[in-house]
């Protein structure tokens, strides 16, 4: 009974959030990337993202930084106070909460001092996903998505520029999930994401959450939220606010990463990928 109850807390919970995909199986061609010319990059993106990249400062100034790291207060999953500490180009993760640390080497995800300290959800499920409605819509440049210009669409009663995202297959834990952004049309701002869920089940569908950026900052010459709110979102309504997440102490640098910081603790426990 205990597992049933626990499994159905999971479902009910993943309704309203996403696994980020995880980049790390694309080395090779984000390398590959990197030693282009920006010209040869700019080829690789069609021109509504270019514009949107450029008006949230720019993707080689994205690029330019190694590191990330910010403090949250978020109600997602329950009252979360957190730092969370990125590396850009590897995505390995350190988030260090109440009792417990979070973190990401590079193929595995690890709790110290063990699952239990961190809560019901999955570690797995969460260790990318703020940071990936953070960086959204510089990540959108990440190597492995496919673009689909929608042009002009009427989403809560306003015109927006919409671009839809998906992952070729293998990118990330989730290569299944869909992302809906919307863009002022006069400043190239994103105000909307709409987004899809299949990390546990695996099967791709089309039945979307929102997500909310009222509040943007400037750091490092990038334009990031300072908050983000999740809304339930079904036939084309927008419904009741199921948590907000607010950003503070951000800090993008350029210096190199200390990779020690990601070792698996002795005393952790993983949290292992899901197997569809």
């Amino acid at each position: 009974m205990k597992n049933i109850l626990t499994l159905a807390f999971f479902l009910a919970f993943c309704a309203g959030c996403i696994t980020a995909p995880d980049n790390s199986q694309e080395q090779v061609e984000q390398s590959e990337v990197e030693g282009s010319t920006p010209n040869e990059i700019s080829n690789n993106y069609p021109e509504l993202l270019l514009k949107v990249l450029e008006a949230h400062g720019g993707l080689e100034t994205w690029r330019s930084y190694t590191s990330l790291k910010y403090n949250m207060n978020s109600t997602l999953g329950g009252n979360k106070q957190e730092s969370q500490f990125i590396d850009l180009n590897s995505r390995k993760v350190r988030l260090t909460g109440n009792g417990y640390v979070l973190g990401m080497d590079g193929e595995q995800v690890w709790v110290a001092p063990n699952k239990e300290a961190f809560g019901d959800m999955s570690a797995r499920f969460y260790h990318n996903l703020i940071f990936y409605f953070y960086a959204i819509p510089h990540i959108f440049s990440d190597p492995g998505i496919q673009y689909e210009d929608m042009g002009t669409v009427t989403f809560a009663d306003k015109e927006y520029l919409a671009l839809k995202v998906t992952y070729n297959e293998g990118v990330g834990d989730a290569d299944g999930d869909y992302y809906i952004a919307h863009f002022n049309p006069e400043t190239y701002y994103m105000e909307w994401l709409l987004y899809t869920v299949t990390y546990f089940s695996g099967e791709k569908h089309e039945n979307y959450n929102a997500l909310n950026y009222p509040e943007w900052q400037n750091v490092g010459g990038l334009r990031v939220p300072s908050k983000f709110e999740g809304y339930k979102y079904a036939d084309g309504v927008i419904g009741d606010k199921r948590y907000a997440a607010e950003f503070s102490e951000v800090e993008f640098s350029s210096d190199p990463v200390d990779q020690s910081i990601f070792e698996i603790p002795e005393e952790a426990e993983i949290d292992s990928l899901i197997v569809h």
